[in-house]
């Protein structure tokens, strides 16, 4: 009867250690804040065409502050054939202050750099904003909206 206890005593604390260890995991349901992988489409005002479409994913780094790099694209929309910066060459820095963001994305083979300015959701699975985008060597000025969509 002893060996039994000891053994079924052994098995739980074995499982409980297991199940405390797995981490954290990324609920289903959407990102939490900008922490996730995101799928982003821009279009400039007065048009349905996107100028930019690419992904990020966002780490969290203390309260309000992320930053980020490019990912593959895994979203509907196609990228245009003439996209100006490279989405594989992307950085992003940003901070939240209540469930507003502002969000800076680099081409760091270009240094053209996408402000981005939003309101997170209650669920996180998409998120909508503006952009603006100063002229640069490779991409002229445009500004429009963001549409981001939880991977």
């Amino acid at each position: 009867m002893k060996r039994l206890f000891s053994t079924v005593l052994a098995f739980s604390l074995t499982a409980a250690l297991v199940a405390c260890g797995s981490g954290y995991n990324n609920p289903t349901t959407g990102n939490n804040g900008l922490f996730g992988s995101w799928n982003i489409v821009m279009y400039p005002n007065g048009t349905q065409n996107p100028i930019y479409v690419f992904a990020l994913a966002m780490s969290q780094e203390g309260t309000s502050n992320y930053s980020g790099s490019s990912i593959a694209y895994t979203g509907s929309v196609p990228a245009p054939g003439n996209m100006c910066i490279n989405a594989n060459a992307l950085t992003a820095s940003a901070t939240v202050s209540g469930t507003n963001f502002t969000m800076m994305v680099t081409d760091t083979t270009a240094q053209t750099v996408i402000t981005v300015q939003g309101v997170l959701g209650t669920t996180n699975t998409s998120i909508s904003g503006t952009y603006t985008n100063p002229a640069s060597v490779t991409c002229p000025a445009s500004s429009g909206t963001v549409s981001m969509a939880a991977q």
